[in-house]
């Protein structure tokens, strides 16, 4: 009899809606979390240096600059990650948010489940086993500078609690090159962009 993987990997529908792009502000929380507001990567790449959640993330960071390239067909919509230490032990979590750079593709949320879909195979072939909690959340969103609805994906990673912070650390770099390697794959697609890279935006931009 199989043992049943360390991780879980879920998606849901969001009851919430969103514009992007979106400005800074403060979040109304009780620990007053910071929301700095979006960064067009993919028209300017150089901006990833700005991101205050990336600052202490190398994988992390390597995830966002990734999707963010010209011949992605993607972009990063928003990010975070944080170690916590408690009682259970360590933990690190956050999110990465992105959507289709593809005004038709973002529109039907179908697109995404069949990003998740096939996500959700590549775990079970790569033989992935970290223990952490995946959870793709599809959010209606405003694309306010195509003036277009549709939507975006936010995927939230939490290791279980573990015995280090280099224990936590690991799986959650692991859990990132595996939506790296993943997202990797998928073929851009031939359809009018959201944010056409600029020709002068090359690597030293």
């Amino acid at each position: 009899m199989s043992k049943s993987p360390l991780y879980s990997n879920d998606l849901s529908l969001s009851s919430q809606a969103k514009s992007i792009p979106y400005a800074a502000d403060r979040l109304a929380d009780t620990k007053q979390a910071t929301n700095y507001g979006f960064k067009n990567l993919k028209i300017k790449p150089s901006l990833i240096e700005t991101i205050p959640e990336l600052a202490d993330d190398a994988g992390l960071k390597a995830l966002v600059r990734e999707i963010n390239k010209k011949e992605s067909c993607f972009f990063t919509v928003g990010c975070a990650s944080n170690l916590i230490q408690s009682t259970d032990g360590h933990r690190r979590k956050g999110y990465l948010e992105f959507a289709w750079n593809c005004v038709s593709c973002v529109q039907d949320a179908i697109n995404y489940f069949a990003l998740y879909f096939h996500f959700n195979k590549s775990l079970l072939v790569k033989g992935f086993n970290q223990p952490v909690q995946l959870k793709w959340i599809i959010t209606e969103a405003a694309f306010s500078d195509v003036k277009t609805h549709g939507f975006s994906c936010v995927v939230h990673i939490e290791t279980q609690p573990l015995s280090s912070p280099v224990q936590a650390d690991q799986a959650w770099q692991l859990s990132l090159r595996m939506i790296d390697t993943y997202l990797a794959t998928v073929e851009t697609l031939q359809a009018t962009p959201i944010y056409e890279p600029l020709s002068e935006c090359s690597s030293e931009c």
